[in-house]
């Protein structure tokens, strides 16, 4: 975990929120989520009875055993994920900015069949000809899910712009990480 985010997650309501939107359409044990974001289980348990009763997870009990699923369909559940993804990509955003004009997480939640999409999608527009430096630092960045990246020079767009003006409409979408 990078220093930002230990700052920002001290809470352990955050930790296992974290914990659960990375990890939806899955149903986890109280054990499993303690041991996943290194709490004890009564620091789980409290958070995961706070989360229930807000409506924010589901509890259901299966061979004598309780499953906690996250609501994946709530928005703000979807908003904290695309916040969780920009504050771990911020080592990488600063290991490629000076290269770049703009790199913009894209809200791909969901993909095509509206199933949560495990991978990460950034648009980045570079300077000159910067392709291969960004993707070599995509590829070695500590990210624990999938980049996948769009990256576009100046050129590249200007003519988008023409041909496709919805397209490059929907790669400035998202939440903008950098901009020169």
């Amino acid at each position: 975990m990078n220093s930002l985010k230990n700052f920002l997650y001290q809470r352990s309501s955050l930790m296992v929120l974290s914990f659960l939107t990375k990890h939806m359409k899955n149903a986890w044990t109280l054990r499993d989520i303690s041991d996943a974001c290194l709490l004890n289980d009564e620091q789980s348990l409290k958070v995961l009875e706070d989360f229930c009763e807000k409506g924010i997870i589901s509890c259901k009990v299966e061979n004598d055993v309780r499953k906690f699923e996250l609501k994946e369909e709530l928005l703000y559940v979807q908003a904290f994920r695309m916040f969780e993804d920009a504050v771990e990509l911020s080592a990488l955003v600063a290991t490629i900015k000076e290269r770049c004009r703009k790199i913009v997480l894209l809200d791909k939640t969901k993909d095509d069949d509206g199933r949560y999409d495990e991978a990460v999608y950034l648009f980045i527009e570079m300077d000159q000809d910067n392709h291969r430096f960004i993707l070599d630092a995509i590829s070695k960045a500590q990210f624990d899910r999938p980049i996948r990246p769009i990256v576009l020079s100046t050129h590249e767009i200007l003519q988008l712009t023409i041909d496709n003006p919805t397209y490059i409409y929907q790669l400035n979408a998202g939440i903008v990480l950098w901009n020169r």
